[in-house]
């Protein structure tokens, strides 16, 4: 009973940090540090990194991102693994509507063009990334899935490294492209941490 209760405090840390992100996004605009992440990060005009951070956002946008994940589902599907097709594609469904969710209840503006460069214009509400946070668990889900059902292998290790870097870096793209500040950015991990775990604890219950 004891090991029960530190493992719930222990996820329940989890959630501090974005509910505090939470709380300054819903009074703030921006914090000042967001603002000044953003233009040392635009200052760079290496097209070759533009082109980067244009490339890591691009599977989240719109459709795409259920277009990977129906691809990565069936693939799934090929090799058996039912539960665990089922359980991405549920991890995609929930987090979006999480991050959808949240949006509605904080309801913080996009960075503005007249602040920062703007590459892309979008009509949705700011806090958290819903890329940041369907990225985490999504592929989160995915490097778990791999982690833990693939042999050591050259094969492995790239995909780990592919999942690990999308979501490494989608932070940083979405601040980029003034899409995010870098405080959504950093909600939107702490979020999307937080959902993933539970998407991985729900899976092993359906597992056992």
């Amino acid at each position: 009973m004891i090991d029960r209760r530190r493992r719930l405090s222990h996820r329940a840390l989890i959630i501090i940090p974005p509910l505090a992100l939470s709380a300054a996004a819903a009074v703030v605009a921006y914090l000042s540090g967001d603002l000044r992440i953003t233009r040392f990060l635009q200052r760079s005009d290496n097209p070759y990194f533009q082109w980067l951070m244009v490339a890591v956002s691009w599977p989240g946008n719109s459709f795409h991102q259920w277009g990977v994940a129906l691809c990565a589902a069936a693939l799934l599907q090929w090799f058996r693994l039912r539960i665990e097709a089922a359980c991405l594609l549920l991890s995609l469904g929930s987090s979006w509507l999480l991050v959808n969710t949240i949006k509605l209840i904080i309801a913080r503006p996009r960075p503005a063009p007249d602040l920062v460069k703007v590459y892309l214009h979008h009509s949705t509400l700011s806090f958290p990334s819903g890329h940041v946070v369907t990225y985490t668990v999504f592929y989160g889900f995915l490097f778990y899935l791999v982690y833990t059902l693939m042999r050591p292998s050259f094969f492995r290790s790239m995909l780990l490294a592919v999942f690990g870097a999308l979501i490494g870096l989608v932070g940083l793209s979405r601040v980029y492209l003034g899409a995010h500040w870098t405080s959504d950015a950093l909600g939107g991990y702490g979020f999307g941490l937080a959902w993933l775990a539970l998407m991985i604890h729900l899976y092993l219950r359906l597992k056992s």
